[in-house]
């Protein structure tokens, strides 16, 4: 029952030990997996409080504009690249 902003708030607090601001709405990603279908809306967000501790995952990245295609990202991802760069 909780909004998406809400849901990424909780998410990054249980996840990576911080709090986030939740800003405007870059876009939502339907993309259809092998398994399952994908639908993801996609937010701004700035750091507001913590370190980003990972409870969860096993490694992170910070990313600039020119070093954001280095990465693998996974098929879903790769929709919203464009208007990140282009904002960035």
């Amino acid at each position: 029952g909780e909004t998406p902003k809400k849901a990424l708030k909780r998410e990054i607090s249980e996840e990576l030990s911080s709090t986030i601001s939740v800003g405007s709405l870059i876009d939502t990603i339907e993309y259809d997996y092998p398994a399952f279908h994908l639908s993801m809306q996609v937010f701004w967000a700035t750091l507001e409080e913590g370190t980003l501790q990972l409870n969860e995952a096993l490694s992170s990245n910070w990313l600039t504009k020119a070093t954001l295609r280095t990465v693998k990202w996974l098929p879903a991802d790769l929709s919203i690249l464009d208007k990140i760069e282009a904002y960035l």
